[in-house]
Formats: structure tokens, C-alpha cells, sequence
């Protein structure tokens, strides 16, 4: 289904972006392919004779699962001139020789509705600090979705981190706003009249969550994936350790299959956070702008704590990989879980902290050596530390979680 002049795309100033997702379903079909738009060209083609006909088309990324574009329109929409427009291919995820999941691009439908539920649950204190960019347009059909552009002098936080020295109150200030921002996607299913069954029934993207990880952790380990850092030697990694990472890994993915309450994001890590930063005349950085949160397909019901997990992992990569953003990095996590430890202090327990922990040894063990961080004896480093982080999580005393990087989680 493409878009043509009979579209009805009642856009107007004041209509809020919830509202707007449900007037932007055009009126009219016309085939489009995948090859149209998997080009720059096809997607102009694709806009033509519609409120978003662009002159010019950017390829911004190119997956396996999506394509991503900016587009510079030919007339501005509520004074805005460029959107993104993203495309969401089907594809297939391979488990093992045997086991193939089919990734429907019906998952879009999933980022819609998540978007929808940012812009519409009121939040402590009106802090709109992070959001997630509107829904401006959704074809169904043609698996197309277009977005609000958080402009294109924002950066993902990974690159910020990496990039910049940030002042430490705007390290505070980062970490602080996503703390309470996940916490309130968390508290989701705690308001009466917030129905998560969508989310609750997206099966496929728990099992890509639990494969994506656990799944693969004793095989990382054991050299059975055959992952070149890994090899020659193989770890060396002690039975009774291996056997405590089996069991863990097994009932996480237990848990992550069979979760039906707290709503999450499911792939909340540095990457998927665009930051807005205030600067000077001077071109200095002054203060936080804005944060946006990308990329929902992932979002169900599930363990919290992963997201947690997850997002302290990459930051803790930062810090391990670039050294001298060691301190921004530490920073960052210690304002992030300690802002979510105030306002969840109802839900929280130590469990959470010691699934957190684990999370955060078992991202070290099954990403790190799969994504070029760096060389083959740092790598290993990190993969045994995750180890060491998954066997304290499961087997460590409560003490001994005091002194590891979930510290914030339980106390003060």
C-alpha cells in the first residue's frame, strides 16, 4: 500500500501524536515492492504526490531487519521540513541448523503502539525530558513508518560518550532522566487503563530476547560458536562455574518467555538513545537538551531488570573499551540505577539487582566478542569478567552485591 493525494492526513499543530497515529492510515492502495523501498529513489518514488514528497532522500542505516531514511520534504509539515522514515524488511533469524524463526514485519506494529502509550500515560511531574520521536505516518501494508527527526545534530549516547567530555552534571543529568524514564515504562501495568496484551503476545520478540543472549551464553563459553577471539585456546572456565551460567541462563530464558506484566523496551541500550545536548556560543556543552528513545520493535512484557542490564552493560563497555571515558561512564550508571532505585522503591528487592548483575555478565560474554569493541585479549578479559559477574549474581551474598556495579539498586 503506498500513499496518494486522497490520502486523509488530517496533520494539524494542534492534534497531539497519539491522536495522530490513528488519522495517518491512507485511504488509498497502490503495490509497492520491497525492492522500491530498499533504495533512495524507490522511496521518493513511494512519497511522490503525498504531504511527504521529498526532494532529496537520506540513507541514515541499513539492517538486516530495517532501513532507515531521512527525508527532506518538499513542503514543510507544521513548520518542519525533515522526518525519518523507517522500513521494516521480513526476515529470518537462524537459532541453530534446525531452528529458524520468521520476523513478520508486523513487529512495526508493536514500535506504533509503544510510541503511542510514550505520548499518552502522563508522567511525575510533566518530565518529558526523554521521550520517543511522534508517529507521523504508519502504511501497515507496506511495512513503512515515518517518524519525527530528532534533527541531525543529535547523536546516539554511545557516540556522545565516546565522542565528548561531558561535564559531569550532564552525565548525572543523562543518566538520572533515563533511570526515571524506564522506570515509568515499568510501571505501565500498575494504571487500570493500560492494556499491554499486544505487547504481552509478541512471542517472537521473546524469543529473540532469550536467544539473543542466554540462549547463546554456554556456547560462547564452550567455543561451540567458534568465535575467533575465543579460540586458540578456548576459555578456560571452571565447571562449577559453567554449570551455575547453564542453570542461570536457563531460567532467564524461562522467564523471559513466559512474562506477561511489566512492559519493556527490550533493546534499551546507548545505541538506541539520541541526545540532544545545549551549547554555548562558544560551542561548549552547557547542559542537557533532550533524549529521545528509538527502535520499540522489541517492546513486550518481560524482566525488567534487563533492561537495567543492558543499558549498564554497553555504558560499562564504554568505560572498559575507551578508557579515558571510564569516569563518564561510571557516572552515568550510578545516576541511571540510582534514579530508578527512588522511583521504583515499591518493586524493588534484591532480586532485581542480582538479575541486573547477571544480565549485565551475560551481555559481556554473549556481545562482546561478537561486535568489534577491540582486540583479542581485552576481549577475553571482558568475556571472563562476565563470567565472574554471572556467577556473583546467582551465587554471591548480598554483601558482596554491595560492592559490585549494582551497588545503587540497594542502597540509600
Amino acid at each position: 500500500m503506498a500513499i496518494d493525494q486522497k490520502s486523509e492526513l488530517h496533520i494539524t499543530s494542534d492534534t497531539s501524536p497519539s491522536e495522530r497515529i490513528g488519522q495517518l492510515v491512507p485511504m488509498s492502495s497502490i503495490a509497492s515492492t520491497d525492492d522500491m523501498l530498499a533504495t533512495e529513489a524507490g522511496v521518493q518514488t513511494y512519497l511522490k504526490n503525498t504531504v511527504f514528497a521529498s526532494h532529496t532522500v537520506n540513507l541514515l542505516s541499513a539492517g538486516f531487519a530495517n532501513r532507515t531514511y531521512r527525508i527532506h520534504l518538499h513542503v514543510p509539515i507544521d513548520g518542519t521540513s525533515t522526518f525519518v522514515l523507517k522500513y521494516a524488511a521480513p526476515f529470518v533469524i537462524t537459532l541453530s541448523n534446525t531452528t529458524r524463526i520468521p520476523v513478520s514485519p508486523a513487529r512495526q506494529r508493536l514500535e506504533v503502539e509503544a510510541i503511542k502509550l510514550v505520548h499518552s500515560i502522563p508522567r511525575l511531574d510533566d518530565d518529558n525530558i526523554v521521550t520517543a520521536p511522534a508517529v507521523r505516518f504508519f502504511d501497515e501494508e507496506a511495512h513503512v513508518l515515518i517518524i519525527n527527526d530528532t534533527g541531525s545534530d543529535t547523536r546516539t549516547l554511545k557516540e556522545t560518550l565516546i565522542d565528548e567530555t561531558l561535564p559531569g552534571p550532564v552525565l548525572e543529568d543523562i543518566g538520572a532522566a533515563l533511570g526515571r524514564f524506564i522506570s515509568y515504562i515499568h510501571g505501565w501495568n500498575e494504571r487500570p487503563d493500560v492494556d499491554l496484551s499486544l505487547f504481552a503476545n509478541n512471542e517472537v520478540g521473546k524469543m529473540v530476547s532469550a536467544f539473543a543472549t542466554y540462549d547463546r551464553l554456554v556456547s560462547t563459553l564452550t567455543g561451540g560458536d567458534n568465535i575467533p577471539h575465543l579460540q586458540d585456546p578456548c576459555l578456560e572456565v571452571p565447571e562449577e562455574k559453567l554449570a551455575t551460567i547453564t542453570k542461570l541462563a536457563e531460567t532467564r530464558a524461562k522467564e523471559i518467555c513466559s512474562s506477561t506484566t511489566v512492559m519493556t523496551h527490550g533493546d534499551f541500550w546507548p545505541g538506541n538513545v539520541m541526545v540532544s545536548l545545549r551549547r554555548g556560543a562558544d560551542g561548549a556543552i552547557e547542559a542537557l537538551d533532550k533524549l529521545y528513545v528509538l527502535d520499540w520493535e522489541l517492546a513486550k512484557t518481560g524482566v525488567p531488570a534487563l533492561d537495567l542490564g543492558q543499558l549498564c552493560a554497553e555504558l560499562h563497555l564504554i568505560g572498559r573499551f575507551h578508557p579515558h571515558r571510564e569516569e563518564s561512564a561510571k557516572i552515568t550508571i550510578r545516576s541511571f540505577l540510582s534514579a530508578y532505585k527512588q522511583t521504583r522503591s515499591r518493586a524493588m528487592d534484591t532480586s532485581t539487582a542480582r538479575v541486573a548483575l547477571g544480565h549485565i555478565g551475560a551481555h559481556l560474554v554473549a556481545w562482546t566478542p561478537r561486535v568489534t569493541w577491540g582486540g583479542q585479549e581485552q576481549t577475553r578479559d571482558v568475556v571472563q569478567e562476565g563470567v565472574e559477574l554471572l556467577d556473583l549474581s546467582w551465587r554471591g551474598s548480598e554483601l558482596s552485591l554491595l560492592d559490585s556495579i549494582v551497588r545503587p539498586l540497594l542502597s540509600g
